[in-house]
């Protein structure tokens, strides 16, 4: 079973359990894209997913809880304990997580500002874009460029 067909036939089981029409979750979403979700014609997003399970009173993480013991062919409880034993092996279960993700400095972001503070620092020197752009071995262009940052 592919996981959206898993996740139609568990929203869908879901809602007519709470005794629920698709117009009633219409406050998550419009009627047509709940019967679209139920379809499997189209995915939710995870903070429509989120509205979902709280609309059908429901944490989200048990909803996809049910999803993938639906995708699995399983039980929700074996596929959360299935889940504990992975966080426990990844050594996670008892740690905080972070709320938001960090503002990460890729490579090429540290290797630019290495090359602007080494053309910086021959510019104060007294050194010509030229005589940067043989120093440094870097583009005539890319000199220029730097050269004239911050001026």
């Amino acid at each position: 079973m592919s996981l959206r067909k898993a996740y139609a036939a568990t929203l869908q089981w879901l809602r007519i359990r709470n005794g629920l029409s698709q117009v009633d979750l219409q406050h998550q979403a419009d009627q047509a894209h709940i019967s679209r979700l139920e379809a499997a014609t189209t995915t939710p997003t995870i903070d429509l997913s989120a509205d979902l399970a709280h609309a059908l009173g429901l944490t989200p993480l048990s909803l996809l809880t049910l999803v993938a013991a639906a995708d699995e062919g399983k039980t929700a409880r074996s596929v959360l304990n299935e889940s504990m034993i992975e966080l426990m092996r990844l050594g996670v279960l008892d740690e905080a997580l972070p709320a938001e993700p960090q503002k990460i400095i890729t490579p090429q972001r540290i290797a630019a500002a290495e090359r602007l503070e080494a053309v910086r620092k021959l510019k104060a020197e007294g050194l010509s874009q030229a005589e940067v752009c043989r120093h440094l071995e870097l583009p005539r262009s890319t000199v220029g460029r730097l050269w004239h940052v911050d001026d």
